[in-house]
């Protein structure tokens, strides 16, 4: 899902939690959101809404958060091979901008 979300595919809604946060069309979708509704405000009362933290877990599970820069995601990789992904794109820009040193 992620890898083939664009940008466009953002929505921005309280309706999750009562709070406005970014989320995934496909996810709301998937979930049950109705998508002709989801910018009224959901119900939230932060004394009870946010006890038990399972029933919050449960939202986060089902329903994923992302913003625009996810049209820039290509592909889904181990942890290992995306920190040397990110250390050689590093070290990449900075002898471009600084001269092999």
């Amino acid at each position: 899902m992620i890898i083939e979300a664009v940008s466009g595919d953002i929505i921005h809604t309280p309706a999750v939690s009562g709070i406005p946060a970014n989320f995934m069309r496909q996810s709301l979708e998937a979930a049950g959101y109705p998508m002709d509704r989801l910018n009224q405000a959901g119900n939230i009362d932060y004394g009870e809404k946010l006890k038990p933290v399972d029933d919050e877990a449960k939202a986060w599970k089902t329903v994923w958060s992302a913003g625009q820069g996810v049209s820039q995601i290509a592909d889904v990789l181990p942890t290992a091979e995306l920190v040397t992904r990110i250390s050689e794109e590093y070290r990449a820009a900075k002898d471009r901008l600084c001269g092999s040193q």
